[in-house]
């Protein structure tokens, strides 16, 4: 796919960026006491979740989907340091061939 259909990927990756910074900025602030906020904002973007993950449910799925919010680095930066530890821990139980490095896996061309 990066091969055949570059561009095609580099305006996923731009996207995937947007929806990030998006999505933390709506689900993840907190206020001065380092807690979770919930408002409008975090509401509507929730709702907005839920009506693709839980279709049957709008309403109820947005609080959960605002309960069960997950971090996600806001920049949406690779931590390679962290993709080499987990390919180190699946080569200790021999899941991953012993010459695998996470450059290898992942294609840096993407990352300014």
């Amino acid at each position: 796919m990066i091969a055949t259909r570059r561009p095609v990927v580099e305006k996923f990756v731009r996207a995937y960026r947007r929806g990030v910074a998006d999505y933390t900025a709506a689900l993840l602030r907190k206020d001065i006491h380092s807690k979770r906020t919930s408002d409008m904002k975090s509401h509507e973007a929730a709702t907005t979740i839920a009506r693709y993950v839980y279709p049957d449910r709008v309403e109820s799925g947005a609080a959960t989907v605002e309960a069960s919010a997950y971090f996600i680095e806001p920049q949406a930066q690779l931590d390679l340091a962290d993709l080499e530890r987990q390919i180190a821990w699946h080569k200790l139980r021999g899941w991953v061939d012993k010459n695998v490095t996470a450059r290898e896996v992942v294609d840096l061309s993407f990352i300014k």
